[in-house]
Parts: C-alpha cells; sequence; structure tokens
C-alpha cells in the first residue's frame, strides 16, 4: 500500500463548506472578539474532525 492510495480525493464542495463555515466563525469572533486565538483554533480544529467524520 503507497502513501497515495491511502487518501481520498478531496471534494470541491465539501471544501468549499469548511473554508465557508470557518470564515463565518473568524468573522463572527472578529466582531464579537468572544473567543481567544487558542480557542478559535479549537473551535477551527472540532469543524474540521466533524467534516472528515461526516465525509468517511
Amino acid at each position: 500500500m503507497t502513501s497515495d492510495s491511502m487518501f481520498q480525493p478531496l471534494e470541491e464542495k465539501k471544501i468549499n463548506r469548511l473554508k465557508f463555515d470557518i470564515l463565518h466563525l473568524e468573522r463572527e469572533n472578529l466582531r464579537t472578539r468572544v473567543f481567544t486565538n487558542d480557542e478559535m483554533i479549537e473551535k477551527i480544529r472540532k469543524l474540521i474532525e466533524e467534516e472528515v467524520k461526516k465525509c468517511y
């Protein structure tokens, strides 16, 4: 098994949805300043993990 076979191709629609969610979260936080940088990193990480779980 090569390293290429471990990865599945990325779907543009799912990537765009993830980018939109991250940008929305960032914009809201810029306005409100509710979350610290570390909290934002965790939230973005969770968004990515959730999307991966939905997809595969």
